[in-house]
């Protein structure tokens, strides 16, 4: 059997009315060669049904023996894929039509086992939020270049990470997947997938290469981990089911919380664990960590999030091991990046609240801007000002934006499989 270039892998549980809309947005690519791996874990909706609905045949529906943890339901999604570079697209999430092709272009022509791109963000129409249908979309600079590891791990394991990590905006070839689980029995081993999966490509494979441009987009729904666990309070109940649904087994974190920074520093206490000589040379930053986690709890907790027993483990934590940071910890005021991102969201939402004649000059100059291709600073869109309502619409919006803007040959490569690639010599003799 013939591996196509691509394996998307879309993980899911009881969102049937969200991942089609992902995988209608691969449908719409203009690169062809991929197969799509829909991967159940043991919904109790209708989502066997409605993935059975889709002919293509490059569309294939599993479905896991039980309900697993995420990185147990990652991981056997993950080995369904047969595909020489592999795509983990959450469900709520979608590409633009040309991101595939900008892919396959990336790995051949930089000759690399990992490559990804930048990510735009939109609030879907139950985004629990003011910001509803609405696009966040980064400043970019339309070009691609080869990342070194140092560039991509070591300002992770400061707590200062230079890239977006989101699982579904990363390639990553078989070969070096395969040869991680020769070596430690599994690809992704923990609650964050991606801070101990990326950190171990990066430092094991050929080349890492980074395509500038919006290919991803991050859907924030009302179902969506990001949202309800950092953007919203959706409620006590609500962020326990979001819990319940994640591995409680701490191997390496410091701390006991269930915060996106303990997410991030299991996995990459995990990475270095792993494969402590590769590495040796990344220092995992306690008080980093301990500092970015105050930070998460105080924007939870100014949302009305109960965060008392995670700030008290903290404290605790701090007063035994860096008591020297004790000061800092206490201080009851946000830190400056967490206070201009809220208010940044604070405002976005109250410009957002009505179409006034602010708002439609505003929205007037950016159509202007983007038809003529000279928008190259970060920028917000609502879907009511530019005829989207989901993230398919949102899709075309952007994916007319990318070709406008790309520097990079336009052709469109529907047709055009590059050539077989080659595992890196260090993952050839598992192979």
């Amino acid at each position: 059997m013939t591996s196509p270039f691509f394996s998307i892998v879309i993980p899911t549980y009881n969102r049937s009315n969200l991942f089609p809309l992902a995988v209608r947005s691969l449908l719409a690519q203009t690169f062809e060669d991929f197969e799509v791996v829909v991967s159940d874990n043991c919904s109790t909706d209708d989502t066997p049904q409605v993935a059975r609905e889709f002919s293509d045949r490059r569309i294939k529906y599993v479905r896991t023996p039980q309900h697993y943890v995420i990185a147990d339901s990652w991981e056997y999604a993950r080995r369904q894929a047969i595909g020489k570079f592999v795509i983990m697209l959450s469900d709520d999430d979608a590409f633009v039509d040309r991101a595939l092709h900008r892919f396959a272009e990336a790995a051949t022509r930089f000759d690399a086992d990992f490559v990804f791109s930048a990510i735009a963000q939109y609030r879907d129409q139950s985004f629990p939020g003011e910001e509803k249908n609405t696009v966040e979309c980064p400043g970019c600079s339309w070009t691609s270049r080869i990342v070194g590891a140092d560039e991509f791990v070591r300002p992770l394991y400061q707590f200062r990470p230079k890239f977006d990590m989101h699982p579904s905006a990363f390639a990553f070839s078989r070969s070096i997947a395969d040869f991680v689980q020769a070596r430690t029995g599994r690809f992704f081993w923990t609650n964050g997938v991606e801070f101990s999966a990326w950190p171990m490509t990066a430092v094991l494979g050929r080349n890492t290469v980074f395509v500038d441009e919006p290919l991803n987009i991050l859907g924030r729904t009302a179902k969506s981990w990001g949202s309800n666990m950092g953007l919203a309070n959706p409620g006590k109940a609500r962020i326990q089911a979001f819990i319940d649904d994640i591995d409680h087994t701490r191997k390496y974190a410091p701390l006991k919380n269930f915060s996106t920074c303990n997410l991030m520093a299991e996995g990459m206490l995990t990475a270095k664990n792993l494969f402590p000589e590769e590495f040796a040379k990344y220092q995992f930053d306690e008080a980093a960590y301990l500092l970015a986690t105050r930070g998460e709890l105080l924007r939870r907790s100014s949302m009305g999030v109960d965060v008392s027993a995670e700030m008290s483990d903290l404290l605790q934590f701090a007063t035994k091991h860096h008591p020297s940071l004790l000061a800092a910890l206490n201080r009851n005021d946000e830190p400056s990046a967490a206070r201009i991102l809220i208010q940044g969201l604070r405002t976005v939402g109250g410009n957002l609240g009505g179409r006034s004649l602010k708002r439609r000059l505003q929205a007037f100059h950016l159509s202007h801007k983007l038809q003529n291709g000279t928008q190259h600073t970060r920028f917000w869109a609502a879907g009511d000002d530019f005829g989207f309502n989901d993230i398919l619409g949102c899709a075309e919006f952007l994916g007319g934006h990318v070709r406008r803007m790309s520097r990079e040959p336009r052709e469109v490569a529907s047709q055009t499989v590059p050539p077989e690639h080659k595992p890196h010599e260090r993952t050839a003799s598992l192979l």
